[in-house]
């Protein structure tokens, strides 16, 4: 147990793949400042972090 829970503490072991460097390029050239990042809510919670939801969208669409 004590093992697999440092694997998942290396963040280079899912980190250092070609698909990972090629997401983070593409997010790092996107322009999120204008978009919201939560919808305004006056009634309950303010719901999923939509740059999220997009970022999510594109890798959907990607692959």
């Amino acid at each position: 147990m004590f093992e697999r829970q440092l694997i998942f503490n290396n963040i280079d072991l899912f980190t250092s793949n070609s698909k990972t460097k090629f997401y983070e390029k593409i997010f790092d050239i996107i322009d999120l400042s204008s978009f919201p990042k939560y919808h305004s809510s006056k009634v309950g919670p303010t719901g999923y972090c939509l740059h999220a939801l997009l970022r999510s969208f594109i890798v959907m669409k990607t692959e």
